[in-house]
């Protein structure tokens, strides 16, 4: 997929490994990607922001790893 695809909630639960209620709880605490709203009963995300976040993620968990190595 291209980094400026919209994608919708299921594909988004499917990158995040996350549950769709979860998604949209922590999206509202922001702690997710803010969604993109198409219409009112139609958000996506833009593939590139849930890739960032994915990254992000990974790199505050392998930080938080090595701080207990210490």
């Amino acid at each position: 997929m291209s980094q400026n695809c919209f994608l919708d909630i299921n594909q988004a639960s499917q990158i995040a490994s996350l549950s769709k209620s979860t998604i949209l709880l922590w999206e509202s605490q922001g702690r997710f990607p803010r969604a993109v709203r198409l219409s009112k009963k139609k958000r996506v995300w833009l593939e590139s922001d849930l890739n960032d976040w994915v990254l992000k993620m990974h790199l505050a968990n392998r930080n938080e790893e090595e701080s207990y190595d210490d």
